[in-house]
This record gives C-alpha cells, sequence and structure tokens, in this order.
C-alpha cells in the first residue's frame, strides 16, 4: 500500500465521492460503520476498485482536512470494537484502519478490499452506495443484478461487453486498410482472435464495434463563435461513424490545417516571431489519450470543441482503475481500455513513454489537462 498520508492526499484531491469513497468528520456509529464496509466493499467491486476507502477527519462537501476524534481501539459491548466488525461482516474481509496526521491534524483511514466472487454482508444484510448514500441492496434489484454479474465476470470492458445485437453484422475493410498503411498485415483467419473483437461466446465486442466500417457512434467537432458554449454555434464538423482510427486522423488533420501562423507582438522591440495558434504537439497528445481513455462503453464518443480562445476536449470516464491524480499528471501510464492501448502502440499511433499529459500541462499549465 502507498504510504498512508499519500494516499489520504490522493483521495482528497477527488473531486467528489464514489460508490468506493466515502469522508467522515466524527460520525460513528456500532452498526453503521460495518454497513458502510459493506456498501464501500461492494461499490469496490462495481468500480473496478481492489480497495474502497472511508476517511475521517474530511469534510464530504469540501474535502478540508479538519481531524477526527473517531477511535477503533475501543470496546463495544465488552468486545473489542474491531473484532466485532470482523464477526459480523461475511465473508470475512481483512479491513485496515490506519491513523496519521496532516498539518497536525488527526486522520483516520479505513482501507476495504473489494468484493470477490459474492457480495460482502454486515449482520446478514447486503449494502450498496447509490451515489454517495448508503442503501440496502434488496432495494435496487437492477443493481443486485450489475453487481452479481460483475463478480461472477468481472467488471465490464469493451472486450468482455457484447455489442448491441442490431451490430453483429460487422464488416472491417477500413482497419485492413489502416493497418497495410502502417505496413503491418493483417491476416483475415486471426485477426479477431489478434485484436480481441469477441466475447467469450463469440459475439463482437464494443472493441470490434469501434474499429468497425461503419457504427452509430458520432464523433464531432463543435465550432464555437465565443468563448463559452452559449455563444453562437458557427459548425458542427462530423467525424465519426466509421473505424475511430480514421475519424481521429481527421480530427488530427482538422487541428492541423486551423492552427495557423500568427505574427507574435508580445514584447516585439524589433525582429518579429511566427508562432503557430496552438501547440500543436500538445493537442495531438490531448486527442490520443481522449480516445484511447475514454469509456467507450456507453458508446459516448470523446467531445471536441473549438473556442475562440481554446480547444477543449472531452473524455469520458475519468482515471483508469489503478490511477491516482499525482500519477497521472507526473506522465504514469495505466490505459483505461488496456487492449485499445495496445492496437496504438501496434500501430506507432502512440507510445508508452507516458509523455502526453506531461507534455499537455507543460505547454498549458495544469489544469489543461484535469481528468473530470
Amino acid at each position: 500500500m502507498h504510504n498512508i498520508s499519500d494516499t489520504i492526499t490522493n483521495l482528497i484531491s477527488l473531486p467528489h465521492e464514489y460508490e468506493w469513497l466515502d469522508f467522515k468528520e466524527n460520525w460513528f456509529s456500532k452498526d453503521g460503520i460495518g454497513e458502510y464496509i459493506s456498501a464501500i466493499s461492494n461499490g469496490a467491486a462495481l468500480s473496478g476498485r481492489e480497495f474502497g476507502y472511508i476517511i475521517w477527519g474530511v469534510n464530504d462537501k469540501t474535502h478540508e482536512i479538519i481531524r477526527t476524534k473517531v477511535n477503533f481501539d475501543k470496546d463495544i459491548d465488552n468486545e473489542p470494537y474491531k473484532h466485532y466488525l470482523v464477526r459480523n461482516l461475511k465473508p470475512s474481509i481483512a479491513f485496515e484502519v490506519d491513523e496519521t496526521e496532516i498539518d497536525g491534524k488527526r486522520l483516520v483511514l479505513l482501507t476495504v478490499p473489494v468484493a470477490k466472487s459474492v457480495p460482502t454482508k454486515f449482520l446478514e444484510q447486503t449494502f450498496i452506495r447509490i451515489g454517495s448514500s448508503k442503501e440496502k441492496l434488496s432495494k435496487f434489484p437492477e443493481w443486485e443484478i450489475r453487481l452479481l454479474n460483475v463478480l461472477s465476470n468481472g467488471i465490464p470492458t469493451i472486450v468482455n461487453t457484447a455489442a448491441p445485437d442490431y451490430a453483429q453484422d460487422l464488416t472491417f475493410e477500413k482497419l485492413f486498410l489502416y493497418y497495410g498503411a502502417k505496413g503491418i498485415a493483417l491476416r483475415q483467419e486471426t485477426f479477431k482472435k489478434t485484436l480481441k473483437l469477441q466475447t467469450a461466446d463469440g459475439r463482437y465486442n464494443i472493441m470490434a464495434l469501434l474499429l468497425s466500417d461503419s457504427n452509430d457512434i458520432p464523433i464531432r467537432v463543435s465550432v464555437f463563435s465565443g468563448k463559452t458554449k452559449a455563444d453562437t454555434l458557427f459548425s458542427v464538423k462530423e467525424y465519426g461513424n466509421s473505424c475511430i482510427l480514421y475519424a481521429m486522423d481527421k480530427i488530427l488533420d482538422y487541428g492541423d490545417a486551423i492552427n495557423i501562423i500568427q505574427a507574435d507582438e508580445r514584447g516585439r522591440i524589433s525582429e518579429r516571431k511566427d508562432i503557430p495558434l496552438f501547440d500543436y504537439e500538445a493537442f495531438h497528445e490531448a486527442l490520443l489519450n481522449a480516445f484511447v481513455h475514454n469509456k467507450w462503453l456507453a458508446l459516448n464518443a470523446p467531445m471536441i470543441s473549438v473556442f475562440t480562445d481554446r480547444i477543449e476536449i472531452l473524455s469520458h470516464g475519468g482515471l483508469g482503475i489503478e490511477q491516482d491524480l499525482e500519477g497521472f499528471y507526473s506522465g504514469v501510464s495505466i490505459p483505461v481500455n488496456e487492449v485499445l492501448a495496445s492496437i496504438f502502440l501496434q500501430l506507432r499511433l502512440s507510445e508508452r513513454s507516458g509523455r502526453g499529459v506531461p507534455k499537455i500541462v507543460g505547454a498549458y499549465g495544469r489544469e489543461s489537462g484535469h481528468p473530470h
């Protein structure tokens, strides 16, 4: 595990609570904590995390460190409290309670292992997190189905999730042409297996849909006449509904076309310096990252918006399962879509050097690459 203070600092830096993360101040409830352990453990499974966390000493709205007095090292009804929790959790999970100080303020970190094979229960009840609320799983049958499916089959990915029934008659001529243009020969007999385009039962998966000749995933570049989306929409350019490799190349070409050279008059004394409208390499890295790390499961593509003062590239889904915020900014590469990242690497569209985010941040500052 990370250093306790570093783990807490990384978790506090996240924008809000999750199914696997909760912040408390001094709240203590004999059975309530056990119920939260069940909910966080099951929420971690649904989120594809190895662990969930509850942190005491942090305001859940502002994430300000305020210190806590909560104490796990005490007896409840003549029984050590930790023993009471362990005795009533089924199956038994090895949660850990650690204390630390940050800026002289005491915090308590409860680390909860993910549920495996079966849901984690407390006092024979299964709990789940719906947003930031703890609920009995029995009240939400659709969540129960999801949880049991994840515990049986693993977290859904673009490889183990089948494409919709209407998208099972796919062709891949453009994919073969794209590989050929890169000097790589795909074999008709083996490409589906090599690129992992089918689920275990032989159906085309979401990956196959993304790489097929035709799909129903729009990828748009919206150009606005001002600095916000409230300004007039100047044009919408459509690059989707086809193999995403070609769509990405077309958007990169568009970025190159609009990146006009202009005169830099700042601090001019005698010699004029010509500079591009924006850093194309940073744009290139941002777009690659958006495609590789996008949460394609919901069939939502990255969104590109061009304003008069900036270009915004939105990738759905947030950080990878084992990624933390500092690792993200420092360039530790942990892809959300591992197999798609491998294809980009094979085609020499990207590299695993981890220089993408540092390049963007170096050109435009830390907020430019924020993983919202």
